[in-house]
C-alpha cells in the first residue's frame, strides 16, 4: 500500500472546510508521475492504488478514503470507486454510482473521522 498516497488523503479529509482532490493532483502531490489524461495505464495505476488505500481503511474500519478522490472534468467519483464499493459489499457499482447520496455519505464520513483529533492519533 502507498502510505504517502493515504497520508496526503487524510490530511485532505482533515483540512479546513470540506477538500477534496483530483486524481492528477494526487498524483503530482505525492510524485507518483502519473498523467491521468495522457494513459489509460496512470487512469488503472492510481485506481489501484487507490484501491488499496481504501480496502485497507475498509479492512480497519475505517472511512474509504478514495471518496475525497474526484475526476478534474466532471467533480464526481470515477467509475472505479464505485466498482471497489460493490467488490467491498457495498452494493452493485452501478447502482451506487446513480445514487447521489452514497459518495456524499462517503465523504462525510471521512471527514468526521479524520477531523477528529484522537482517531487522527491513533491511526495515523
Amino acid at each position: 500500500m502507498n502510505e504517502l498516497v493515504r497520508r496526503r488523503l487524510i490530511a485532505v479529509a482533515r483540512a479546513k472546510g470540506e477538500q477534496t482532490i483530483t486524481y492528477q493532483d494526487l498524483s503530482d502531490q505525492c510524485q507518483l508521475g502519473l498523467i491521468m489524461r495522457e494513459s489509460e495505464f496512470a487512469r488503472a495505476e492510481i485506481g489501484r492504488i487507490l484501491g488499496e488505500v481504501s480496502a485497507y481503511e475498509e479492512l480497519n474500519h475505517r472511512p474509504l478514503l478514495s471518496a475525497l478522490v474526484l475526476s478534474k472534468g466532471s467533480s464526481y467519483e470515477g467509475d472505479g470507486f464505485f466498482k471497489l464499493c460493490e467488490e467491498l459489499n457495498y452494493g452493485p457499482w452501478k447502482k451506487l454510482q446513480k445514487d447521489i447520496t452514497f459518495p456524499i455519505l462517503q465523504m462525510r464520513r471521512c471527514y468526521d473521522f479524520w477531523k477528529n483529533d484522537d482517531n487522527f492519533t491513533l491511526y495515523y
